[in-house]
């Protein structure tokens, strides 16, 4: 069972008798713990006293007694004599030791080494350890600790034998021994200790197993007449808890539960009997009461309200589910359904296999759910009407599309007054160019005329008159040429998508553009990169786009000599197509304009104000847009078109 399903009163009991049981466990192991580092610290301040004294001791025979002897000894003529009582400085202290022990039991002094004289102190594996400790830390002159020894406790204090000039004597070599050690202790081989070095330890200890064990009972006595102890309160606690707050409070929750299932009217007062916390909540619950049922109301009126503004909307609306299914719609959408308009969806889709060129819910849908960003689209229907059509995705709170928001506009009537639009452009564009065209006409109709009158009226050999035929020939073809390309640009078409280079529309509208540029002594400067990839876009349209470009530059400098850069390149997936001039730029008001229909800054009769407006229309057609940078050194307009 979750602890959030538990009651009031089952929390509070379960947190009491985890705060008691918490409480006394600690106080226990803070008891517990006190006395232990108390026995510790007593224990650790008794050996130290225990120890130094024998150190003292020991201090004594080398440096006082033992020096004493061997005087004595030489003057007598007994220089191989060695009194062990009174001259070993290891004996003296085990013996002075077992006499303390007999007064004081418990403590236990070693005196060991590696390679003793006396096999007897052979370091066991506590001392080998102790003894590997000091010469890792020869700065260390003690180490004290709590070590497990033949499976008890005990508290140990070691200090580190260090040898002495005094001491090699005896633990030198065998040579320099005393010949009545040697007897007692007979050795063939030299011991090879130097000066400063760690030949031992000298430790005493004390089992503290009994006293710990004194100290545990005494902690568990204080934890079981704490825990009975509070248990007595805690029942005290519990019944004032029961009648001050869980009781008022289930008064509260029952009238809670039967406003939640509608056999309680939400608009009621409930009585507070006292002033207390519970008193107060009882009357915040009145309050809040009130206002909910005041806000209920506001929002049945709100509701009414948007209900209302949601089925007025003249464009069709919906809210799809992810599985396709239309969850609510406005008046506007149902009509559309009912018609069998194509823009609205009118039942489930099969994500496993739909028609990606039909609409269906799953097409769009998984464009939205997978980006997980709101979706547009211009769509062609079957019905040949023209639809743009929204998709914004509603999210939960882990980030994951619940909802969608479909939003579908008709615009048939909009497409056909901009392609209205671009061709009334378009003528103009044209009537821009017809002195240039007539120029370009003229030049070889007066070669032809020329070569005409030579072949009627001057006679001639057959060499020269071929030479002249292909004269007028050459001309007629260039004559062609320009009026085929000024109709493939005049013609109407729809959207017609094929696969074209951006660097040849380029080529094209400077073609058609040549006479008006090097009339106004306009510098052409290109950079086609040749990266460029060929990309999916109608032609016509785009090539009408770079002609309004190139002949606004061209007005934009007025006549002056300037310079037009082209340039093409490839940029995040993106095609970009930038013509830059050189004339005075766009002034700071009249900029947010430029794209509106039929703003122009020039003169009655010499532009209709659509140029921009109809190149931007056709750009977003090809999901792309138009960039402007203007300064008063020149602008520069940038198309930028997807390559996929």
């Amino acid at each position: 069972m979750k602890l959030k399903n538990l009651s009031l009163n089952t929390k509070f009991t379960l947190s009491i008798s985890l705060i008691i049981f918490a409480f006394c466990v600690i106080f226990s192991f803070l008891i517990y713990y006190h006395l232990k580092q108390k026995v510790i610290e007593d224990a650790n301040e008794k050996t130290r006293i225990i120890i130094t004294q024998i150190d003292a001791l020991g201090n004594y025979v080398k440096e006082e007694l033992r020096p004493a002897i061997f005087k004595l000894l030489h003057e007598t003529g007994k220089k191989d004599e060695f009194i062990v009582e009174g001259m070993s400085t290891t004996h003296v202290r085990l013996s002075v030791m077992k006499r303390f022990n007999n007064k004081i039991g418990n403590y236990i002094y070693k005196r060991v080494s590696l390679d003793p004289i006396n096999p007897e102190h052979k370091a066991d594996a506590l001392h080998v350890k102790l003894i590997e400790y000091f010469k890792k830390n020869p700065k260390n002159e003690s180490w004290s600790g709590i070590v497990k020894s033949e499976g008890q406790e005990i508290l140990i204090m070691a200090k580190p034998i260090i040898v002495e000039k005094g001491c090699l004597i005896c633990h030198g070599r065998v040579k320099n021994a005393p010949k009545a050690l040697l007897k007692i202790f007979p050795r063939s081989k030299d011991f090879t200790w130097k000066e400063g070095e760690i030949m031992g330890v000298e430790s005493v200890s004390l089992p503290i197993a009994s006293t710990l064990g004194e100290i545990k009972g005494v902690a568990i006595s204080t934890f079981l007449f704490g825990v009975v102890s509070l248990i007595f309160l805690f029942v005290a606690l519990q019944g004032a808890f029961w009648s001050f707050v869980i009781k008022p409070l289930k008064r509260l929750s029952s009238l809670f539960r039967g406003i939640v299932n509608g056999t309680e009217p939400l608009n009621q007062t409930i009585e507070a009997k006292t002033k207390d916390e519970i008193g107060e909540l009882i009357f915040s619950f009145n309050q809040m009461a009130k206002y909910l049922y005041e806000a209920q109301e506001v929002t049945k009126k709100y509701a009414e309200t948007l209900q209302t503004i949601f089925e007025g909307i003249t464009d069709p609306l919906a809210l799809v589910n992810p599985d396709c299914t239309v969850e609510m719609t406005n008046y506007a959408y149902r009509t559309w359904m009912i018609e069998g308009r194509a823009a609205v969806f009118n039942g489930k889709c099969d994500s496993e296999r739909f028609d990606p060129d039909k609409f269906c819910c799953v097409h769009f849908l998984k464009k939205v759910i997978d980006t997980k960003k709101p979706f547009s689209e211009y769509w062609e229907g079957d019905d040949g009407r023209h639809y743009f059509i929204h998709l914004y995705p509603i999210f939960d709170d882990k980030g994951n599309v619940i909802k969608v928001v479909h939003y579908v506009k008709d615009i048939t009537e909009k497409r056909k007054i901009e392609e209205q639009m671009r061709i009334t452009e378009k003528l103009a564009a044209i009537g821009q160019l017809s002195a240039g065209l007539a120029h370009e006409i003229n030049n070889p109709l007066g070669g032809i005329r020329l070569c005409l009158n030579n072949l009627v009226s001057t006679h001639m050999d057959e060499e020269t008159k071929k030479r002249h035929i292909e004269v007028i020939n050459q001309g007629l073809i260039k004559i062609q040429e320009i009026i085929k390309q000024l109709l493939d640009f005049s013609k109407q078409s729809e959207l017609v998508i094929s696969v074209v280079s951006v660097n040849t529309l380029v080529e094209n509208v400077l073609k058609l553009t040549e006479y008006l540029i090097s009339k106004n002594g306009i510098k052409v400067i290109k950079k086609l990169s040749p990266d460029v990839p060929e990309i999916m876009v109608d032609s016509n349209k785009i090539e009408q786009v770079f002609l309004n470009i190139v002949l606004n530059a061209i007005q934009a400098m007025d006549g002056k000599e300037g310079t037009l850069t082209i340039e093409t390149y490839l940029e995040n997936n993106n095609c970009y197509i930038s013509f830059t001039d050189t004339g005075p730029g766009i002034p700071v008001e009249i900029f947010p304009k430029i794209f509106d229909p039929f703003f122009t800054t020039k003169p009655v009769g010499e532009g209709t104000g659509l140029g921009l407006s109809v190149s931007k229309s056709i750009v977003e057609q090809h999901n792309g847009r138009i960039l402007v940078e203007t300064s008063p050194k020149g602008t520069t307009f940038t198309v930028e078109l997807p390559v996929r």
